[in-house]
């Protein structure tokens, strides 16, 4: 991704360490912010809401109009894994005027998940904690892992943010015994997994409502193990919500992988029922 193209008036662009940054944040009448671990590093240039809008255009490969479904939904899935998130005033038509963009970057960290893969053979797992903690990072690299040990994975990718596809083509390393459902309602989509490729393991990113629930719980009784996340603080969080206590008493997941912050050591624990 050339911010250099799609922000030509900022020249800062190479005062920035991308393989720290974890979003781009882009508002009119403000400079392009780049969140870079616990720092924020702020563009000189002042973005036009003309600047804006051009830049939505170059993310969505010049296409915005015609991706107006996904942008009801508050976000785009990017090429290699990333995602646009955007805000504005809308109209019949979808956005009319647009005022920020939040550009959420995939990093592909090998071996992330080395001393936890261990630790989660044979079992279900839930990776827990809060936006921006690694939860996709650890995710994808269990998931690459696993599949490196001959296990066959499938992986409901709803946003396109676990493999990256491109012309059915994974941009981001999930291993090479997985498959890949993109863009399918999760819960659908592991399901059709279970149907249609046999998978020893699936597994699926943010986790949080009744439907996702009940397709783990299918996916528990056919013998098929999964690796999932879910936003929260703690594990207790997660279990107030709707349809999820009903995982953890029905022994869904065996272990839960607690993330408080990105970097934080993994805290890997019993499910208790």
């Amino acid at each position: 991704m050339d911010w250099r193209l799609i922000v030509p008036g900022e020249t800062g662009w190479e005062a920035v360490d991308w393989t720290e940054a974890r979003e781009v944040r882009l508002r009119p009448g403000q400079g392009a912010a780049v969140t870079l671990g616990d720092r924020i590093w702020q563009g000189e240039y002042r973005l036009s809401p003309r600047d804006v809008l051009q830049a939505a255009q170059a993310l969505t490969g010049y296409a915005l109009a015609a991706r107006q479904e996904e942008l009801s939904r508050g976000f785009v899935p990017l090429a290699g894994g990333h995602r646009l998130g955007i805000c504005g005033v809308m109209g019949p038509k979808g956005f009319r005027e647009i005022t920020s963009l939040c550009v959420r970057l995939a990093h592909e960290i090998k071996d992330a998940g080395k001393d936890v893969f261990p630790l989660l053979q044979g079992c279900s797992a839930l990776i827990i904690g809060p936006p921006g903690a690694g939860k996709t990072t650890l995710l994808r690299d269990v998931i690459r892992l696993l599949s490196l040990h001959g296990t066959q994975v499938g992986v409901a990718d709803e946003r396109g943010e676990i493999a990256g596809c491109r012309d059915g083509i994974p941009q981001l390393d999930v291993g090479p015994n997985t498959d890949v459902i993109t863009g399918m309602d999760k819960a659908k989509a592991l399901l059709l997994l279970i149907r249609a490729m046999a998978p020893q393991v699936v597994a699926t990113d943010e986790i949080g409502g009744p439907e996702d629930a009940a397709a783990i719980l299918e996916a528990s009784r056919c013998g098929v193990r999964v690796i999932a996340t879910a936003h929260g603080k703690n594990v207790w969080e997660v279990r107030r919500r709707q349809g999820m206590e009903a995982l953890f008493q029905q022994g869904a997941f065996q272990k839960t992988v607690v993330l408080t912050a990105p970097g934080s050591p993994p805290v890997i624990r019993e499910a208790e029922p």
